[in-house]
């Protein structure tokens, strides 16, 4: 049992479950119940002792704490569960390093958790947009890894592990070029990260290696398109008329996230078109989501526990390490899940 378990009962965010468990001030009461109710429903209890070597007797460890700081984000379980899995992983591998995790946000106005301003952290794992430039400095005096993409190329310092993304583009257009498909299509109505624009760029790349034509579909790099809601569902149809209009129509299209592809699929039907029979689709993170799509479409799992995992293992390393000016990206295999049998070809 983790705090990330503990935070999908209560319907609340993992910050806030570690402020209760942590006894910090500034929680209501009734969330406070919450928590506490969904502690005891799944029998959790904070480890009273750490496993393993004492973290003190290790170079470069002196409170025995690690920081997970959401920058500008604040992960939910129903709203990012590759993310929460991530978490997840990297809880349980601290914790049986002997670490206590700290979960915390910064938000707009960039003030750090007490624990993280006053310096009783000994690392941190970091997640989200690059801080405001007057915090910065206060982070980077920590060892410091990141998880997951960059939201852009500035910002950022230090180590990251993530998903293998120029894998991910390759694997897509591998499948589809292996089912016969002669147009395919990349289609994401929301503004990419650095990582999606890889998958973006080997998706076409490894598309043309094999003589198939290839059109992508989505707002151009840096633009700020991610907002929720009728918005979004308005993008995802405008793009899914494009791919529809085109002449001659890809009948193979990548789509790089799953909560799009249940929009593109809402999109198609609405259109006339039948998901798996007119237009076959590979997604991208293996959440359970696509459970509810007919046919489940070809998904490519990022493996997020092993990112977390990875992290964790990089972050102990560079807390025991003199302090070196370097930059590592350290990427994780994902691997191809296929998808329910099409109800017909078609190529």
């Amino acid at each position: 049992m983790s705090i990330v378990e503990v935070a999908k009962v209560a319907g609340l965010s993992h910050s806030t479950v570690s402020r209760v468990i942590n006894n910090r001030p500034g929680v209501a009461s009734a969330t406070v119940k919450t928590v506490r109710d969904a502690m005891e429903q799944i029998g959790y209890s904070p480890p009273a002792k750490r496993r393993g070597r004492k973290p003190r007797e290790r170079l470069g460890v002196k409170t025995g704490n690690v920081g997970l700081l959401m920058i500008g984000t604040d992960a939910m379980f129903a709203r990012a569960p590759v993310t929460a899995a991530v978490f997840h992983a990297a809880e349980q591998a601290l914790t049986a390093a002997g670490f206590n995790l700290l979960i915390g946000q910064v938000d707009s106005s960039g003030r750090l958790p007490p624990k993280v301003a006053s310096g009783q952290v000994d690392g941190l794992l970091l997640h989200g947009y690059a801080p405001p430039a007057r915090i910065r400095e206060s982070l980077k005096r920590h060892s410091c890894v990141w998880l997951m993409s960059a939201r852009s190329s500035r910002g950022y310092w230090g180590d990251r592990v993530g998903p293998d993304h120029e894998l991910i583009g390759r694997l897509a257009a591998e499948h589809l070029v292996a089912r016969g498909h002669k147009n395919v299509a990349y289609l994401n109505p929301i503004s990419e990260h650095v990582g999606f624009r890889s998958r973006t760029e080997a998706f076409v790349e490894t598309s043309g290696e094999f003589g198939v034509a290839v059109r992508v579909y989505g707002p151009a790099p840096g633009s700020k398109t991610e907002s929720p809601g009728k918005d979004y569902d308005d993008r995802t149809i405008a793009l899914v008329k494009q791919v529809l209009q085109a002449s001659p129509r890809p009948t193979g299209l990548f789509v790089p996230r799953d909560r799009v592809t249940v929009r593109v699929y809402r999109a198609l039907r609405q259109l006339g078109v039948e998901p798996g029979r007119d237009i076959e689709i590979v997604s991208c993170d293996n959440e359970p989501v696509l459970e509810a799509l007919d046919p489940r479409p070809t998904t490519i799992d990022v493996n997020p526990g092993a990112v977390g995992r990875r992290a964790v293992t990089q972050l102990l390393w560079v807390m025991g390490q003199e302090p070196e000016p370097t930059r590592s990206l350290i990427s994780v295999e994902p691997r191809l899940v296929p998808g329910e049998p099409l109800q017909e070809e078609v190529r």
